[in-house]
């Protein structure tokens, strides 16, 4: 019934148009209907549509629909019959003959198949313009040791060995021969280096994940048995220092490294790069190593980078690991003044400048020599606007630190001033409300803070959001403004690292105020301090008191996503960890840290992640 009304409808169609069939505006109209049909699962009726159309048009496209209608519902006979039409109108393409192939394939006639994969074969390897297409025609119906027949015997019939390289090692790959796939892909590096980048993106698949390192340690064998045969072929010692870097085996990299920059004269440019990425995978003896090694050339254009390099491989070294001495800290000082030093003081030693006032303000309790160091920064000649205005921040930083909150407002206000609409505005402007809330100008606070709410940067404009919902819940009518009034005071102690002022503050809060609404604000700042002093196990017990008692607060999500980190990341729980970002999705759904949770949890699984989850 539907396929007679479908050619009435189709006769109809061609009735009241006095044009003739190769008018577009009919094709169109009947493609249109023949689609229609096909999507709606209406097979009998786009048959009909197809049918007409493959008889009027020479079109693939018509005739490849129609095939696959046909199969669809088991039409073989229609299959064939149109196939073997379209073998003999055109005889010199391989590619109908796979058609015919899998049509008998598909009803388990093997004998019959084989002869027309055979008969295609053969005819692929007539000449360039008919083998692809045919390779192609088998990988879609995955018959891939067809086409990987192909292209094998395509190179030896046309004595090209690097033909069909790419197409090759991808069928390779769908056949699950990894190592012939690694070969292949080498052997294109072999002709030409330009495909690097490529072939690393395309490698870097099969390798992650690997967690058994079984691709990874084939592919350095294949790699170092073609350093040996080929020593003059550098892009393999290259893709070899890629591949240790994969594994996060930054020695063997250096080592390679080192050797292709002897080699090659490069004066230090590979082994910077390397130490600067091993700097930031936090490898910092390898990044020493890199380093000194460039400096040790003396003459090096990287000399001057790498010296300021080393000085921040000493400060991760000393910061970073937390258990350090005075003496540590007066070593790493006396590395920042002899490298500033030796390097001269300019636009482009401002980063260790910054870094000697950080010290000596956070760290040697030298507020005063960071605040000098720092107004002689931005007062250096040939210093620029962005430069300065950072600087700038970091001073109001110190001011505030040293109970001067006025000057510090003055300097956000400078900045904000000169880049109001560039993101350093955005920031003193939330520092600014900051100082604000810690005076206990709530209200201009609050103002300031929900221009900030549509803040381009994220994490701006949630931690606007979040201090915009901390006023708001305990600023009001109802409200007694003495408890935030006081957390406020112990927000700033805390920015100052007084954490024990800050903690009796905070814990006189719920004495004095039973019914404040701050106790998961407190608890959670509690818990941030412990993580300040690598206090692990004191945190988890503020973020569990706080999931206990407090979840439908505003925090609940915020304190069940920073517990599932401390699991992961601090006590090495996987299970744990999972378990905790499973309960913030189940139970936080609109949380912000929804998306964030969900890749974490999806990569603990042992997931693919290639792309963030939306």
């Amino acid at each position: 019934m539907n396929r007679a009304f479908a050619l009435i409808l189709f006769s109809l169609l061609l009735i009241a148009n006095t044009a003739s069939w190769g008018q577009s505006n009919d094709l169109r109209t009947v493609v249109a209907l023949a689609k229609q049909a096909k999507n709606n699962g209406e097979n009998e009726k786009a048959i009909t549509y197809y049918e007409e159309l493959v008889k009027q048009s020479s079109s693939d496209a018509y005739y490849y629909d129609l095939l696959e209608l046909y199969l669809a519902e088991k039409d073989f006979n229609s299959a064939e019959k149109m196939v073997r039409k379209r073998i003999r109108q055109y005889p010199q393409r391989a590619e109908f003959l796979v058609d015919q192939g899998h049509i008998y394939s598909v009803q388990e006639l093997e004998k019959e198949a084989g002869k027309s994969f055979d008969k295609a074969v053969q005819l692929a390897l007539k000449d360039n313009w008919t083998t692809r297409p045919a390779a192609n025609q088998f990988n879609k119906y995955k018959y891939y040791t067809y086409s990987e027949e192909i292209y094998l015997k395509a190179r030896r019939s046309f004595r090209n060995d690097r033909l069909y390289q790419f197409e090759l090692a991808n069928t390779y790959g769908w056949l699950g021969k990894t190592d012939e796939m690694m070969e292949e892909y080498l052997s294109i590096l072999g002709g030409n280096r330009s495909y690097l980048q490529t072939i690393q993106n395309l490698l870097s698949r099969l390798l992650n994940p690997d967690p058994d390192g079984v691709q990874k340690a084939k592919l350095k064998e294949i790699l170092l048995r073609r350093i040996q045969k080929e020593p003059n072929e550098e892009v393999y010692s290259e893709m070899l220092i890629w591949l240790y870097i994969q594994d996060k085996n930054f020695t063997g990299a250096f080592i390679q490294a080192k050797a292709l920059d002897r080699k090659n004269g490069e004066e230090g440019r590979r082994v910077f790069d390397l130490g600067t990425l091993a700097l930031l995978n936090d490898e910092l003896s390898t990044a020493e190593k890199s380093f000194n090694y460039v400096i040790e050339l003396k003459d090096s254009p990287y000399y001057f980078q790498s010296k300021m390099r080393l000085v921040e491989v000493l400060k991760e070294k000393i910061i970073g690991n937390k258990n350090y001495t005075k003496a540590d800290l007066t070593s790493l000082e006396n590395a920042y003044q002899s490298t500033i030093k030796e390097l001269g003081k300019s636009e482009l030693t401002t980063i260790l400048m910054r870094g000697l006032a950080e010290l000596n303000g956070y760290y040697l309790d030298s507020v005063q020599n960071g605040i000098t160091i720092l107004t002689e920064l931005i007062n250096l000649q040939g210093i620029s606007n962005f430069d300065k205005a950072e600087a700038k921040i970091e001073l109001a930083d110190l001011y505030l630190l040293n109970d001067e909150i006025w000057e510090a407002s003055l300097l956000y206000s400078q900045v904000e001033k000169e880049f109001k609409y560039d993101r350093l505005g955005e920031v003193v402007k939330y520092k600014n409300a900051k100082i604000a809330f810690y005076t206990g100008d709530f209200y201009w606070a609050q103002a300031q803070l929900d221009v900030l709410k549509g803040s381009t940067s994220k994490l701006i404009s949630n931690d606007a959001m979040d201090l915009s919902l901390l006023i708001t819940d305990n600023v009001g009518r109802d409200s007694i403004i003495e408890p935030l009034q006081m957390f406020a005071v112990a927000d700033l102690l805390i920015f100052k690292k007084d954490f024990e002022k800050a903690t009796v503050l905070l814990d006189s809060i719920p004495k004095f105020f039973p019914f404040t609404t701050l106790q998961d604000d407190i608890l959670f700042a509690k818990y941030k301090m412990s993580v300040q002093v690598s206090d692990y196990q004191k945190a988890a017990v503020f973020l569990r008191e706080l999931i206990a008692g407090y979840a439908e607060d505003l925090l609940g999500d915020d304190a069940l996503f920073a517990l599932a980190k401390l699991e992961e990341e601090e006590f090495n729980n996987k299970e744990k960890a999972m378990e905790l970002y499973k309960s913030l999705l189940t139970t936080y759904p609109s949380s912000l840290f929804v998306v964030e949770a969900r890749k974490r949890f999806r990569a603990l699984r042992g997931d693919k992640i290639e792309q963030e989850i939306n």
